[in-house]
């Protein structure tokens, strides 16, 4: 894995949202759960929830391809 400062996580974050179109007060949620196992977060209760878990869950899988240096 690349070493990635804060800061560019950060902004990876905001990328990764406004690609979600997801309001960027969700970056905190992301950069949290970058290195969470996904079992113990990543589940759809099925309630229409604005946003869905699973779309805030593929900010998070933008974050952590772009943080491992994996693009496409």
């Amino acid at each position: 894995m690349s070493t990635v400062s804060p800061t560019d996580l950060a902004a990876l974050a905001a990328a990764a949202l406004a690609q979600q179109q997801l309001d960027p007060g969700y970056q905190r949620f992301v950069l949290e759960h970058l290195d969470r196992d996904d079992a113990s977060w990543r589940w759809c209760c099925g309630s229409s929830c604005d946003p869905c878990v699973q779309k805030l869950g593929a900010a998070v899988d933008a974050v952590r391809a772009l943080r491992a240096g994996r693009t496409g």
